[in-house]
């Protein structure tokens, strides 16, 4: 296309705008009006198009020059100055000119004085560019040319030979060329990212910086455009959170008081000092199944509760509790993670037992006595399908081998108890033959807990407590940090904080071995940016 025939573009410069490179450089840098309008004609060029310009302080000047550009412009960018926050006129210039209008500032004016955040101008305009600089208008320029006069682009079908199996590899071939300078790109950010990290252990200043990285991504997303700003933005918290794993690497070496290592490095390694283990349930209960799993030749003490099987641990009476987490039907036990948390026990060993539920009743009892069930919430929840296929009413216990025993007891035969068979056989209760579980497969995952940390050799799990602070993604954050340093999740579910609504604690699971690098490099940075972690234990599970 001929030079004349190339849509034109104003470029329209408002009030002390040719004061430039004299009037406040730390808002407006140091470069000149000739120097914007120069670069602005090069990308005009680059875009296929040509670039006019029009600079006055006067309101009325402007007007006119809007006007005047209906009769040869395709569009106009447009730093109206502080004409911005007040003109309605040039407002209904804009806005009677018909004409696509891009509003650029080479400031953020939406970090500056309160009056600054208000452009009266923006609703005649397709978009608005801002905190760039210089580049604020080439950004605004480029925006304005690809979205709004450029709309003519080639179609797929319009060029079939270009998408055969030929032109497929070469494509490929520029995307691994673009590859290889993305990586030169790439290092060159983490030998920057590096040097920061020593910059700021020589200040003491926080690696995480979340206004600092709310302001790249932004300038990211405006130089993207509309199109592209989500991945952009994906990629940039992706490339900044991977510097930030750069900095924490060369941070922990420098690290003296980072008290979570202090306390994972200082923990106890072996369990040989457990001979006394109490657990919540009585004979015949999974718990005690469990135990035995667990600790084969120790003396095993049953509790009324979990709570007092944990509070025999606290008072010395016992050296460990064992204790039901999950079940692969019921889901967690809630109330022994707040056991965890309120008695700050940890976990120092776990095993998964079969659950395999029987109907135990008075001897003689038949399946048409019976009018109730009775077992713990878990146990109940495991059998549900049953329960309410049967309509039967249900009794909450503390424990399973508990509900056995109370049927006993009572000599009810209405009542029947869901429990283990070894429940039922030292109770004297006769079994139904009835497939009471929701599922042949039940599993429940026991663990074992202390008052100390221990992390054994071959520990090869660890558990933790997080809180999540109020920002978007957060939780996807918290997980990218684990994923980054290739560290499974084998497990995550929340609970409520209490006494703050809407907040929510997340235990996390991970596979890794004992005080493994990365494990502590994960921990090390999240406990610099969360407001809250815990290790629960770091154990190995059978």
């Amino acid at each position: 296309m001929d030079k004349e025939q190339l849509p034109i573009i104003l470029l329209v410069n408002g009030p002390n705008l040719n004061m430039l490179g004299k009037r406040s450089k730390e808002h407006y840098g140091s470069f000149t009006l000739s120097q914007v309008e120069s670069a602005f004609e090069t990308k005009a060029q680059s875009l296929s198009v040509r670039a006019k310009f029009f600079q006055s302080n006067d309101e009325g000047a402007i007007v006119t020059a809007i006007h005047e550009a209906m009769t040869y412009a395709a569009g106009i960018v447009i730093n109206a100055g502080a004409y911005t926050h007040y003109s309605y006129a040039i407002f209904d210039a804009l806005l009677l000119c018909g004409l696509p209008v891009m509003e650029v500032h080479i400031s953020n004016i939406h970090k500056r004085e309160a009056f600054r955040n208000v452009s009266v101008i923006m609703p005649a305009c397709v978009g608005q560019v801002y905190g760039l600089g210089l580049d604020s208008y080439l950004v605004g320029l480029e925006k304005l040319v690809k979205e709004h006069i450029m709309l003519d682009k080639p179609k797929k079908e319009d060029h079939p030979s270009r998408f055969g199996n030929e032109d497929l590899s070469l494509l490929r071939e520029q995307i691994s060329e673009v590859d290889a300078q993305l990586m030169t790109i790439f290092n060159r950010r983490m030998d920057l990212a590096e040097e920061i990290a020593h910059s700021k252990i020589l200040s003491g200043t926080a690696v995480y910086d979340a206004s600092r990285e709310a302001e790249v991504s932004d300038l990211a997303r405006q130089r993207a455009g509309s199109d592209m700003s989500t991945r952009v933005d994906s990629l940039m918290k992706t490339m900044m959170r991977i510097s930030r794993e750069k900095q924490y690497d060369i941070l922990l070496q420098a690290s003296q008081n980072w008290k979570m290592g202090q306390e994972l490095t200082s923990s106890g390694t072996t369990l040989e000092h457990i001979h006394k283990v109490s657990y919540g349930g009585t004979l015949g209960s999974y718990s005690e199944t469990a135990a035995q799993k667990l600790f084969p030749s120790e003396t095993l003490l049953p509790a009324q509760t979990f709570s007092s099987a944990c509070e025999r641990v606290l008072s010395g009476e016992a050296d460990a509790a064992v204790l039901p987490l999950e079940n692969t039907i019921g889901g967690t036990v809630d109330n022994v993670y707040e056991l965890l948390q309120k008695k700050n026990l940890h976990i120092v060993k776990a095993t998964s037992v079969v659950v395999a539920h029987c109907l135990a009743v008075i001897p003689g009892t038949k399946l048409s006595d019976i009018k109730s069930v009775s077992s713990h919430p878990q146990g109940l929840a495991q059998c549900s399908e049953m329960i309410s296929k049967m309509h039967w009413d249900v009794i909450a216990m503390e424990n399973t081998a508990f509900a056995a025993a109370e049927v006993k007891m009572r000599g009810d035969r209405s009542i029947g108890a869901i429990a283990s068979v070894e429940a039922a056989k030292r109770n004297g209760l006769e079994i139904i033959s009835l497939e009471i579980s929701n599922s042949a497969s039940n599993q429940t995952r026991f663990v074992a807990v202390t008052k100390d940390l221990i992390i054994t050799p071959h520990a090869d799990r660890i558990s933790t407590l997080l809180h999540l602070p109020h920002r978007s993604g957060a939780l996807v954050s918290a997980l990218e940090v684990f994923a980054d340093r290739g560290l499974n999740l084998s497990s995550i579910f929340s609970r409520p904080i209490q006494n703050t609504p809407g907040e929510y604690s997340f235990f996390l699971d991970f596979l890794c071995p004992a005080m493994g690098q990365d494990a502590l490099l994960a921990l090390f940075q999240l406990s610099s940016e969360m407001p809250y972690i815990k290790v629960l234990g770091w154990y190995e599970e059978s």
